[in-house]
């Protein structure tokens, strides 16, 4: 039976290279787009395009990463069922495809509990800083309510209750002089650390809340470090039975009828994910011939501020010398280096 012919990725890219980049983009939107806008872009806009189109291909490049191994899996599956179709007889194909199937579970299962461990070491290491950012801030929420046991000496809610008990005195009994004025008296004292506890600005309410924050931050940590552990253990176990069903597989050395249809299915996957492959390469080829148009611009203007700068100190010189002052060596050589110039235009 004719085999298929493995994909040769390193030839494409060979013949997508020699192509020239600027006959086979002139007609692209993005480069029309960019060199219409190019000229009047400012410093800012062109340094975030330009990081823009880096950072674009350095996911396209992680990308082909991702591709080429899927692509070399998908491969190696393929020889390994052509393999199989070729060299075991039909009779064991039945148990091959349950090994196969038990060995595809158990892969599954270890994926799964290693994409649980990713993503609870990130949460994990995210909870780290916040854990330390509200224990923090239930510190400087102590820190104000030992200054406030100091300076005003009661909560703000106590100092409260006494102004309305003591207004409310003065406003509904009959009280002598004496007695209205050290009402008074206390009410003002009162305000005055009422004040103060408005400067220190602490609330006993925000205070628990910041503690039972912290609190909830740092169990999450816990429950999160705890998954970790559990899923690494149970995706060893898994990744072990994997093993052991694949050398069992090996060992058996058993195909059957279906075996050339994965063989093939295997075939296209690693074809189309070469297919992918390629078709990126010429996404990152155009995004390098964008930054190659920013690089071509910021040296025209480069040249043109020289330029000026240039004419700029000529046209100096030569007011200089119209005066009769003294002209440096430089200066002498700018106003040289232009008649020059004239006589050779000339």
């Amino acid at each position: 039976m004719a085999e298929e012919k493995e994909n040769n990725f390193e030839d494409e890219i060979k013949v997508s290279k020699n192509e020239n980049p600027e006959e086979q983009f002139k007609d692209h939107p993005e480069v029309i787009n960019l060199q219409n806008e190019l000229s009047s872009m400012s410093k800012d806009n062109i340094k975030k395009t330009t990081d823009n189109l880096r950072s674009e291909i350095s996911q396209l490049s992680s990308s082909i990463t991702q591709l080429k191994k899927k692509r070399a899996e998908h491969n190696s599956q393929a020889r390994h069922y052509r393999a199989m179709r070729n060299n075991v007889s039909e009779e064991k194909a039945e148990i091959i495809d349950k090994l196969q199937t038990q060995a595809n579970k158990e892969k599954e299962l270890r994926d799964k509990c290693n994409e649980e461990i990713k993503i609870n070491k990130q949460r994990r290491e995210e909870l780290k800083d916040e854990i330390r950012n509200a224990w923090a801030k239930v510190k400087d929420l102590r820190e104000k309510y030992y200054r406030m046991k100091d300076e005003v000496g009661v909560m703000p809610d106590e100092l409260t209750n006494e102004i309305r008990e003591l207004e409310w005195t003065q406003q509904t009994s009959s009280l002598s002089s004496n007695e209205d004025a050290e009402i008074t008296k206390r009410i003002t004292e009162l305000y005055e650390k009422a004040y103060t506890a408005h400067l220190i600005g602490f609330s006993s309410d925000e205070l628990e809340k910041a503690v039972e924050h912290a609190k909830k931050l740092s169990q999450e940590h816990d429950q999160a470090h705890e998954i970790v552990l559990v899923n690494a253990e149970e995706g060893q176990k898994h990744h072990e039975k994997m093993i052991k069903l694949f050398d069992e597989i090996n060992n058996t050395r058993a195909g059957g009828g279906d075996l050339h249809e994965r063989y093939l299915d295997e075939r296209h996957a690693a074809d189309a994910a070469h297919q992918n492959i390629v078709e990126i390469y010429e996404k990152i080829k155009l995004k390098q011939y964008l930054l190659d148009l920013i690089d071509d611009e910021q040296i025209r203007r480069r040249h043109e501020k020289s330029q000026q700068m240039k004419e700029q100190q000529i046209e100096s010189s030569k007011e200089k010398s119209a005066s009769s002052k003294r002209l440096t060596l430089e200066e002498l050589r700018l106003i040289m280096g232009e008649e020059e110039e004239e006589d050779s235009d000339e």
